[in-house]
């Protein structure tokens, strides 16, 4: 079975690995036909990694899949948990921060099947941990939505007791993730823990569904369906709920009822609630029919493989499984506008402290020579008038402005330009101009004469 012809081992024949379509038929042809125990068994299915490989084609979608999942969902929390005032004012960003966490498990399930198998010896508990990560995702995803769609639920239909409890719903978040999550993590990985066909040796009574045992396959459905049915009542209610009441104001309105928006405060802010409420409640409603739609395809996928395995290509049902992982960051941040403000904010916070760092508040050296060489060094010499300074140039900087004469005038101080300037400036004559604080700061007290050259038409 193994091309091993040399083997001292009786129970490793030479059969064609082709005989076997998966790994769990590996097992059930030897715990039948050879009577070995479960370590020889592990021992011979662990040869034929052929049947854990995925192919070339395989592995690029479960690799796209499951990163595009993680990083969608990454910045989902990004955005709320960055935020505070979306999850501590606004409990349905709490919902949808588990939902995106719930996500972010079935892209590491998609990424471990690609991987796993190298680091397990024993191949079968690989296949365990794999199916039990994508269990996990899927049944965490469904109370995940049913919770929201409880939450939506009670806020349409009991809009007063919704608001009077307002105050206390973080904490019924918080009570109903935590048993969620408590009741969802013990099914999906009590195979892990023994709850399958091989520990209990019923793999070859014909009482389990591939590695599980019938009881673990009824309790694990009776709670999947449990879940679905919640969502679809909720949501069918809520949108009954919300075409009832949308006849009800397209009717009044045509009889002239109601008063004209703006009329009545109070009557705007409820509408104003209402119409949050609402759009609250369909964004749950997408999500719902998301999940359902994915999870309907993959049955049907499934359906067909048995039907026509040849032609199915195998794992294509789990990637399928999780396509509403894939969507649903898109359809969060597609509803919810606030949480796309406080992304686009994060990023952008991001991006500038990083172009911060690689500048690193740097000044170009050619415009501070430029700027240096215009401008002249002034040096401060006693005042010749009574509470005054005259400020003076320095010698290196004389030749820049030329050879000025100060000439005393009556209450001004005129500048002529030496014989050798007076050609550059022509019909031009320089004034002084008392300078109000700028760039050059003097001393407390003391006002500096700065000289400008002013053209006269």
């Amino acid at each position: 079975m193994f091309n091993n012809t040399g083997s001292s081992d009786p129970w490793m024949l030479t059969e064609t690995s082709d005989k076997f379509r998966s790994l769990v038929s590996c097992y059930k042809w030897h715990l039948q036909n050879n009577n070995v125990s479960l370590a020889q068994a592990h021992e011979a299915c662990s040869m034929h990694k052929d049947l854990v490989r995925l192919g070339t084609e395989t592995d690029v979608v479960f690799w796209l899949m499951g990163l595009l999942i993680i990083i969608g969902n990454a910045v989902v929390l990004l955005g709320i948990i960055g935020t505070r005032q979306l999850h501590s004012d606004k409990p349905i960003y709490i919902y949808l921060a588990n939902l995106a966490v719930t996500d972010v498990f079935a892209g590491i399930g998609l990424l471990y099947r690609t991987v796993g198998h190298v680091q397990h010896n024993v191949t079968y508990d690989f296949k365990l941990t794999y199916i039990s990560l994508i269990i996990f995702s899927q049944i965490t995803s469904a109370s995940a939505l049913t919770l929201m769609s409880i939450n939506a639920y009670v806020a349409m239909m009991y809009p007063v007791y919704f608001h009077n409890h307002a105050g206390s719903a973080k904490l019924r978040a918080a009570v109903g993730l935590s048993i969620s999550w408590i009741v969802c993590t013990v099914l999906a990985f009590s195979p892990k823990m023994g709850w399958n066909c091989l520990h209990i040796q019923t793999l070859t009574s014909g009482i389990c569904i591939s590695w599980y045992p019938l009881s673990f396959v009824i309790t694990s459905t009776s709670i999947l369906l449990f879940l679905c049915v919640s969502m679809l009542f909720t949501n069918i209610s809520v949108y009954v709920a919300i075409r009832r009441r949308e006849r009800r104001r397209l009717e009044q309105a045509a009889a002239g009822g109601p008063q004209a928006p703006g009329v009545n405060p109070a009557q705007e802010e409820a509408q104003r609630k209402y119409e949050e409420r609402v759009h609250k409640a369909r964004t749950v409603m997408i999500h719902v029919v998301v999940a359902f739609v994915c999870w309907l395809l993959a049955l049907l996928f499934f359906a067909v493989c048995k039907v026509l395995p040849d032609s199915c290509p195998r794992n294509g049902v789990f990637a399928g499984i999780c396509l509403n992982s894939f969507i649903n960051p898109i359809a969060t941040l597609i509803r919810m506008p606030d949480l796309r403000t406080a992304i686009w904010q994060k990023l952008m916070s991001i991006y500038q402290t990083l172009v911060t760092v690689i500048r690193g508040n740097r000044v170009d050296p050619q415009e501070d020579q430029a700027g240096a060489g215009n401008i002249p060094t002034l040096q401060e010499r006693p005042a010749q008038a009574e509470g005054q300074d005259t400020p003076r140039l320095a010698p290196d900087d004389q030749s820049a402005v030329g050879n000025c004469q100060e000439g005393p005038s009556e209450g001004q101080n005129t500048l002529h330009l030496a014989p050798d300037q007076q050609s550059a400036v022509k019909n031009r004559q320089i004034h002084t101009y008392r300078r109000t604080p700028g760039p050059y700061k003097p001393s407390r007290g003391r006002e500096v004469v700065l000289p400008t050259i002013v053209e006269i038409d």
